[in-house]
């Protein structure tokens, strides 16, 4: 071995010892790490019978609507972005309802011929919403949810239909009283659909359910099931009683899982009921225990020994 050889090799060595020094050093939770999800955990599932459930009410394409096709506007706020006659003089434009009439065309300075919904009201007024998109391109992909602050009557009305009087269980503590101001929610247990309603722009469906005390409260969902929405169906709602796929949960943890609450003891999938999924997770050991730490982006943090909540912050 040469001398350039000898230092490549000692070289080598040194910075091996060196990373092999520092790893072991004492933190109070050793080899502390990422955990990640596998591929398999990551795939596609099949869908559930909550994304499911309401699969077959679908926004229609404005080019298949008839005139008449009734929408309600949802914001005052309407009257910036639809065109009107100066002799319309429309005044209150929340909750008023609006009719398809046609998709016009109009050519813009530049020569482009863009799209232009075009619908009537009760008074015989012409409200023109401009999209801004080339016509062939709107004839093709606009739907009823494509119209900003209006609301697809036809649709909360099969919603309402499909709901009305039905019983479900409640996933999300996200509810409202009738200002829209938030209040205690709590999670998995029997409510019933006293009604369906138009909501807003971001949630079009506002569901006033009653719980099994005769409290009452609204629950804001979106129009989609699938994906990334917030406040769809699926996530809000379970078709049957969840607590039948957990027998082993005693009653008190299930009081606790239902108001969004911890305590030490609980199990990981008791908390995970609780608060959900974890935004991050980290797990490491301490001498002979197994030490794991949830977080949360709402600055909750959980952590576990061998398995069971030790210590939190919520």
């Amino acid at each position: 071995m040469n001398i350039r050889q000898l230092s490549k090799y000692l070289f080598i060595y040194s910075l091996s010892l060196f990373f092999l020094i520092t790893a072991s050093c004492n933190t109070g939770i050793e080899g502390t790490k990422t955990i990640s999800y596998s591929k398999s955990e990551k795939k596609e599932m099949a869908p559930t019978p909550e994304e499911d459930f309401l699969s077959d009410i679908k926004s229609p394409l404005l080019k298949d609507l008839n005139s008449g096709y009734p929408f309600i506007l949802s914001d005052e706020r309407a009257a910036l972005i639809y065109e009107t006659s100066p002799s319309a003089g429309i005044k209150d434009w929340k909750n008023r309802v609006i009719f398809f009439k046609e998709i016009a065309s109009r050519v813009t300075p530049g020569g482009e011929r863009n799209a232009v919904i075009r619908f009537t009201d009760r008074e015989g007024n012409t409200l023109d919403y401009p999209t801004g998109k080339q016509y062939d391109d709107a004839i093709s992909n606009l739907t009823s949810l494509d119209i900003p602050m209006a609301i697809d009557i036809e649709m909360v009305r099969k919603v309402r239909q499909l709901l009305l009087d039905k019983e479900l269980w409640t996933r999300s503590s996200l509810w409202y009283d009738g200002d829209g101001e938030k209040i205690k929610g709590k999670r998995f247990i029997p409510v019933v659909v006293k009604d369906v309603t138009a909501g807003d722009m971001l949630f079009p469906y506002h569901l006033l359910i009653e719980d099994a005390d005769g409290g009452k409260a609204i629950i804001y969902m979106n129009a989609s099931n699938r994906g990334l929405e917030s406040r769809t169906f699926s996530s809000l709602f379970f078709l049957k009683d969840p607590k039948l796929h957990y027998p082993s949960i005693r009653p008190e943890i299930w009081t606790l899982i239902t108001e969004g609450a911890v305590t030490e003891g609980m199990t990981k999938e008791e908390c995970k009921l609780s608060l959900g999924n974890p935004d991050d997770v980290a797990q490491g050991h301490d001498w002979n225990r197994v030490i794991d730490v949830w977080t949360y982006k709402n600055g909750a943090f959980l952590e576990f020994t061998d398995g069971l909540l030790t210590k939190f912050r919520i």
